[in-house]
Protein backbone atom coordinates (compact mmCIF):
# COMPACT_ATOMS: atom_id res chain seq x y z
CA UNK A 1 0.00 0.00 0.00
CA UNK A 2 1.83 3.28 -0.67
CA UNK A 3 0.72 6.39 0.94
CA UNK A 4 2.14 10.16 -0.07
CA UNK A 5 3.83 11.88 3.07
CA UNK A 6 1.20 14.47 3.15
CA UNK A 7 -1.68 11.48 3.86
CA UNK A 8 0.88 9.44 6.56
CA UNK A 9 1.28 12.98 8.33
CA UNK A 10 -2.52 13.41 8.58
CA UNK A 11 -3.29 10.25 9.60
CA UNK A 12 -0.99 10.31 11.98
CA UNK A 13 -2.21 13.35 13.96
CA UNK A 14 -4.73 13.11 16.42
CA UNK A 15 -5.35 10.94 19.63
CA UNK A 16 -3.80 7.67 19.87
CA UNK A 17 -5.33 4.52 21.40
CA UNK A 18 -2.01 3.73 22.48
CA UNK A 19 1.69 5.48 22.22
CA UNK A 20 4.43 5.10 23.59
CA UNK A 21 8.63 5.33 23.54
CA UNK A 22 9.58 1.89 22.38
CA UNK A 23 12.97 0.23 20.99
CA UNK A 24 12.76 -1.38 17.04
CA UNK A 25 14.65 -3.08 15.15
CA UNK A 26 13.63 -5.27 11.93
CA UNK A 27 14.78 -8.44 11.55
CA UNK A 28 17.97 -8.07 9.04
CA UNK A 29 19.23 -5.34 11.41
CA UNK A 30 21.32 -5.94 14.34
CA UNK A 31 20.99 -2.82 16.91
CA UNK A 32 17.85 -1.52 18.75
CA UNK A 33 16.82 1.84 17.86
CA UNK A 34 14.71 4.33 19.99
CA UNK A 35 11.20 5.40 18.46
CA UNK A 36 8.33 6.86 19.45
CA UNK A 37 5.21 4.55 18.50
CA UNK A 38 1.36 5.76 17.95
CA UNK A 39 -1.23 3.34 17.13
CA UNK A 40 -4.64 4.51 15.68
CA UNK A 41 -6.79 2.05 14.36
CA UNK A 42 -4.71 -0.90 12.59
CA UNK A 43 -2.03 1.48 11.48
CA UNK A 44 1.12 1.38 13.70
CA UNK A 45 2.96 4.91 13.30
CA UNK A 46 6.89 5.37 14.93
CA UNK A 47 8.43 8.00 14.53
CA UNK A 48 12.37 9.62 14.65
CA UNK A 49 13.51 10.86 18.25
CA UNK A 50 16.87 13.19 18.65
CA UNK A 51 19.82 12.70 21.08
CA UNK A 52 18.14 14.68 23.43
CA UNK A 53 14.87 12.29 23.53
CA UNK A 54 12.38 14.98 21.91
CA UNK A 55 9.79 13.39 19.39
CA UNK A 56 9.53 15.10 15.73
CA UNK A 57 5.86 14.26 15.30
CA UNK A 58 5.87 16.56 12.02
CA UNK A 59 6.22 13.45 9.81
CA UNK A 60 6.14 9.74 11.06
CA UNK A 61 9.35 7.81 9.55
CA UNK A 62 6.85 5.09 8.88
CA UNK A 63 4.30 2.96 9.42
CA UNK A 64 3.35 -0.80 10.42
CA UNK A 65 -0.43 -1.92 8.69
CA UNK A 66 -1.55 -4.83 11.37
CA UNK A 67 -3.23 -7.06 8.60
CA UNK A 68 -2.31 -10.25 8.08
CA UNK A 69 0.46 -10.13 11.07
CA UNK A 70 1.02 -12.02 14.35
CA UNK A 71 1.92 -10.39 17.34
CA UNK A 72 4.16 -12.34 20.49
CA UNK A 73 5.92 -11.93 23.14
CA UNK A 74 9.16 -12.05 22.18
CA UNK A 75 11.98 -13.74 24.68
CA UNK A 76 15.20 -14.63 21.77
CA UNK A 77 17.23 -11.21 23.25
CA UNK A 78 16.63 -11.38 26.47
CA UNK A 79 14.47 -8.40 27.06
CA UNK A 80 11.15 -7.06 27.73
CA UNK A 81 10.02 -7.44 23.97
CA UNK A 82 7.55 -8.49 21.65
CA UNK A 83 7.85 -8.65 17.69
CA UNK A 84 5.45 -8.60 14.62
CA UNK A 85 5.43 -11.09 12.05
CA UNK A 86 3.73 -11.11 8.66
CA UNK A 87 2.17 -14.38 7.52
CA UNK A 88 3.41 -14.03 3.78
CA UNK A 89 6.67 -12.19 4.47
CA UNK A 90 8.41 -13.97 7.35
CA UNK A 91 11.57 -11.31 6.43
CA UNK A 92 9.58 -8.09 7.20
CA UNK A 93 9.98 -9.13 11.25
CA UNK A 94 9.98 -6.07 13.34
CA UNK A 95 11.06 -6.18 17.15
CA UNK A 96 10.58 -3.71 19.84
CA UNK A 97 11.34 -3.58 23.39
CA UNK A 98 9.82 -1.80 26.21
CA UNK A 99 11.20 -0.80 30.08
CA UNK A 100 8.63 -3.79 31.73
CA UNK A 101 6.50 -6.68 31.40
CA UNK A 102 3.06 -5.25 32.06
CA UNK A 103 3.66 -2.59 29.06
CA UNK A 104 4.92 -6.00 27.12
CA UNK A 105 1.43 -7.37 28.00
CA UNK A 106 -0.18 -4.05 27.59
CA UNK A 107 1.53 -3.02 23.39
CA UNK A 108 0.80 -7.21 22.70
CA UNK A 109 -2.76 -6.65 23.72
CA UNK A 110 -3.48 -3.48 21.93
CA UNK A 111 -1.75 -4.67 18.60
CA UNK A 112 -3.62 -8.01 18.56
CA UNK A 113 -7.01 -6.04 19.08
CA UNK A 114 -6.41 -3.55 16.04
CA UNK A 115 -6.67 -5.62 13.00
CA UNK A 116 -9.31 -6.16 11.41
CA UNK A 117 -8.81 -9.88 11.90
CA UNK A 118 -9.37 -9.93 15.27
CA UNK A 119 -13.11 -7.89 15.13
CA UNK A 120 -14.29 -10.15 12.32
CA UNK A 121 -13.52 -13.51 14.33
CA UNK A 122 -15.12 -11.84 18.05
CA UNK A 123 -17.90 -10.78 15.26
CA UNK A 124 -18.21 -14.21 14.45
CA UNK A 125 -18.01 -15.27 17.63
CA UNK A 126 -20.93 -13.13 19.04
CA UNK A 127 -23.21 -14.29 16.19
CA UNK A 128 -22.90 -17.87 16.81
CA UNK A 129 -23.91 -17.16 20.42
CA UNK A 130 -26.82 -15.04 19.38
CA UNK A 131 -27.52 -17.57 16.93
CA UNK A 132 -27.59 -20.54 19.22
CA UNK A 133 -30.12 -18.27 21.90
CA UNK A 134 -32.41 -17.14 19.25
CA UNK A 135 -32.17 -19.36 16.81
CA UNK A 136 -31.76 -17.06 14.12
CA UNK A 137 -28.59 -15.13 12.15
CA UNK A 138 -28.63 -12.17 14.21
CA UNK A 139 -26.87 -10.29 10.50
CA UNK A 140 -29.61 -12.04 8.55
CA UNK A 141 -32.24 -10.66 10.34
CA UNK A 142 -32.33 -7.17 10.12
CA UNK A 143 -31.60 -6.61 6.74
CA UNK A 144 -34.20 -8.66 4.81
CA UNK A 145 -37.28 -7.20 6.95
CA UNK A 146 -38.18 -4.03 5.20
CA UNK A 147 -37.14 -1.90 7.19
CA UNK A 148 -39.29 -2.19 9.54
CA UNK A 149 -36.96 -2.72 12.90
CA UNK A 150 -34.66 -0.01 11.47
CA UNK A 151 -36.97 2.48 11.35
CA UNK A 152 -38.79 2.01 14.32
CA UNK A 153 -35.59 1.39 16.55
CA UNK A 154 -33.86 5.21 14.65
CA UNK A 155 -37.25 7.20 14.35
CA UNK A 156 -35.72 10.44 14.92
CA UNK A 157 -32.84 10.12 12.76
CA UNK A 158 -33.43 10.68 8.85
CA UNK A 159 -33.66 7.46 6.95
CA UNK A 160 -32.76 6.63 2.81
CA UNK A 161 -36.54 6.60 2.67
CA UNK A 162 -37.33 10.25 4.85
CA UNK A 163 -34.74 11.83 2.23
CA UNK A 164 -36.97 10.62 -1.09
CA UNK A 165 -40.37 11.13 0.48
CA UNK A 166 -39.17 14.89 1.35
CA UNK A 167 -38.00 15.10 -2.13
CA UNK A 168 -40.75 13.34 -3.49
CA UNK A 169 -43.21 16.29 -2.17
CA UNK A 170 -40.97 19.25 -3.67
CA UNK A 171 -41.73 20.50 -6.97
CA UNK A 172 -40.22 17.57 -9.11
CA UNK A 173 -41.02 17.51 -13.08
CA UNK A 174 -43.21 14.38 -13.30
CA UNK A 175 -41.62 12.01 -15.47
CA UNK A 176 -38.48 12.58 -12.52
CA UNK A 177 -40.82 11.47 -9.70
CA UNK A 178 -41.71 8.40 -11.66
CA UNK A 179 -38.45 7.78 -12.17
CA UNK A 180 -37.72 8.13 -8.53
CA UNK A 181 -40.90 5.52 -7.43
CA UNK A 182 -38.99 2.70 -9.78
CA UNK A 183 -35.94 3.47 -7.62
CA UNK A 184 -37.62 3.30 -4.53
CA UNK A 185 -39.31 -0.17 -5.36
CA UNK A 186 -35.88 -1.68 -6.19
CA UNK A 187 -34.50 -0.62 -3.06
CA UNK A 188 -37.19 -2.64 -0.96
CA UNK A 189 -36.93 -6.43 -0.59
CA UNK A 190 -40.08 -7.39 -1.12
Amino acid sequence: MKFNEKELAEASSGPAELEGRLNHKRAHKSGFKERWFKLKGNLLFYFNTNEFGQIDKRQPTGVIILENCNVNVDTSDGVFAFSITFRDEHEKRHVLSVRTESQVEQWVTALRQASYEYWRSKLIVLQERLCKKTGKDPLLMYPRNQGVVRDEAWEATPTFRSHVRSFKSSVVPSSTLNTITREVNLIEFS
